[in-house]
């Protein structure tokens, strides 16, 4: 029997990374501290939400992210509901 991947935080890519292993057949344990503990950044409490903006100040044509941006100067943020 395989051992279970324990996955530390359900943030994006905990989430996807929980994703990708368990599509190849592994166990996967996600933890996450939310809703039991929130931050000032979450405002919901289940995975996989987003909560910063692209840290590397480009505004660059993104596909979905021009669709639902937020203004924030030089970064791109997003709208966290649409996206």
């Amino acid at each position: 029997m395989t051992k279970p991947v324990h996955i530390i935080g359900a943030g994006l890519a905990g989430s996807e990374a929980a994703w990708q292993i368990a599509e190849m057949g592994v166990p996967v344990i996600l933890h996450e501290m939310r809703p039991t503990i929130m931050t000032d950044a979450h405002q919901k409490g289940g995975f996989a939400e987003l909560v910063c903006s692209n840290s590397f100040r480009s505004d660059d044509k993104l596909g979905m992210g021009d669709m639902i941006k937020l203004p924030a100067g030089g970064a791109l943020a997003v709208d966290r509901d649409g996206f």
